[in-house]
């Protein structure tokens, strides 16, 4: 029989990542004794790949002159939102945005902070001279700062941290939770509290939830990146729902991204991806929408539509004609200063870009093609001969014509897949996350299931949490929200440590 160790907290936090550890801390500095329970081997979850976040009021902002335009923020996100959010919530989250940097930044080394970059709306840590999350590998961005921040000021707080001590069970007795029981490699674990934070990620791979919300993304084949972390298993729910909290199932949703360049140094090929010329097939070679879908449509949303096809897949196409017209476009429109595709610089010769094909299919990757005829560019991508064959001729009709009556793209970029060779460059379904879930007052406490009031000593933050985001679409759709994920996670947990302790403090 596995033996039971005892512990006693004020607060106990389940889940180590990003809001858990700011909750954390932020409790602990009011004097209260804290654990924090993390079911992994490493502490700062998704936190660690993060960066850009938007601030709101914060001494940073007034120092460096960026006026303050929270007023017009939160009428435009309430207006987006269609006004189904409690505009307090809201409020709290935003402008706890710039009170938790703020309060971070008496923390952070000052070399670190002199990386900051302070725009509107944003603070990020330039990596490569670019702000915002880098499209490959692992960078230190402000996400890492910020944890190892965290960390380290919660170590002087005596903050107990526990790893791979999964939490299993709240115990709640006459309404009110009185301890948490956890697994560790040395057995069970009992901890008496008198408060709960519940921060432990999403639910994007608990099938059984994302069958409820958006089946189809199931069967899609996916971009692997870190929202897709497989301990994001919705862990919290269960623990909720033991408690006797509202899970507010309207809130579940999915922010899709499509399609994305498979291969793996995509940041070179996006500039393709976004080309006005190609032509974009589904898995059964055929067309679907009107080209390009981004940036004529919002990332987000071409997600959706990509999803309605088979595994969330397409393939550009190109010929030699289009690929070259593509390059000097890319050329011309950035010398002018026209030219819009998410800061992406010009495209080189055609020459090398040429050859980047041939570099992809000659390390044996399936996701792009190079052919002489576009049967055979069809049989290198898996895809039908006689289909794609079908799909390109009505297109180059279509473009002799001067008018697609099929998908009603712009006439002035038609143009035709006519000339050898023939290109096909893979994009797939890609994901920023899944939200929703507990439903959250404006302090971040637990709604009860009946909605009479909140779950005493309990508190839910980032994306295990209700009261930030809508569903306003079918699929799972999480086109709007009212802040980006790190930014609520690290509001939503400066709220919840601030609030808890002030709770626990007056009892």
């Amino acid at each position: 029989m596995n033996s039971m160790t005892n512990k006693r907290c004020d607060l106990v936090v389940i889940g180590g990542g990003g809001s858990g550890l700011v909750a954390a801390v932020k409790a602990a500095e009011a004097g209260l004794k804290v654990i924090v329970l993390e079911k992994t081997a490493h502490l700062g979850g998704g936190m660690l790949f993060a960066s850009t976040m938007r601030t709101f009021q914060s001494n940073w902002q007034k120092e460096r002159n960026i006026p303050d335009q929270s007023n017009a923020f939160l009428r435009r996100m309430m207006d987006l939102t269609m006004w189904k959010l409690d505009a307090k919530l809201v409020k709290n989250a935003i402008l706890g945005t710039g009170r938790f940097f703020d309060w971070y930044a008496q923390y952070e080394l000052p070399e670190v902070l002199y990386q900051y970059q302070a725009r509107p709306y944003v603070f990020d840590i330039a990596v490569n001279g670019q702000p915002g999350p880098q499209i490959d590998g692992f960078h230190k961005g402000s996400g890492q700062h910020i944890m190892e921040t965290m960390l380290r000021r919660g170590g002087e707080l005596g903050v107990e941290f526990l790893t791979e001590a999964p939490a299993r069970d709240l115990i709640v007795t006459n309404g009110k939770i009185t301890s948490v029981l956890a697994d560790t490699s040395e057995g069970q674990l009992s901890i008496a509290c008198r408060a709960v934070v519940l921060a432990c990620g999403s639910w994007i791979n608990d099938r059984a939830t994302v069958a409820k919300i958006c089946p189809a993304f199931l069967e899609a084949e996916v971009l692997p990146s870190a929202h897709l972390n497989p301990t994001y298993t919705g862990d919290g729910l269960p623990l909720a729902e033991k408690a006797g909290a509202l899970i507010d199932w309207d809130s579940f949703c999915l922010r899709l991204m499509g399609p994305i360049c498979s291969l793996g140094d995509r940041s070179r090929l996006d500039a393709l991806t976004h080309a006005d010329c190609a032509i974009l097939v589904d898995l059964n070679a055929r067309r679907f929408v009107a080209e390009p879908m981004a940036p004529r449509i919002d990332p987000f949303d071409t997600g959706l539509i990509l999803l309605q096809h088979p595994k969330g897949k397409a393939f550009f196409l190109y010929s030699a004609n289009s690929l070259r017209r593509i390059v000097a476009e890319t050329q011309k429109n950035t010398v002018s200063g026209d030219f819009d595709v998410f800061g992406m610089p010009p495209l080189p010769p055609y020459e090398e870009v040429d050859g980047w094909f041939t570099e992809a299919m000659d390390r044996g990757s399936h996701e792009v093609g190079r052919a002489d005829t576009v049967e055979e560019l069809a049989v290198q991508v898996g895809l039908d001969p006689a289909a794609l064959r079908e799909t390109v001729d009505r297109y180059n009709a279509a473009c002799a014509a001067g008018a697609d009556w099929d998908f009603f793209k712009d006439p002035a970029s038609l143009e035709p897949l006519a000339e050898a060779p023939f290109y096909a460059l893979g994009g797939k379904l890609s994901t920023d996350g899944a939200f929703g879930g507990i439903r959250v007052d404006p302090q971040m406490r637990a709604y009860k299931k009946d909605g009479t009031g909140v779950v005493p000593g309990l508190y839910a933050t980032g994306d295990n949490s209700a009261g930030w985001s809508i569903r306003v679409a079918g699929d799972g759709d999480a086109r709007q929200y009212v802040l980006s994920e790190m930014s609520w996670a690290c509001s939503s947990g400066f709220l919840a440590g601030t609030n808890a302790a002030a709770y626990l403090n007056a009892k």
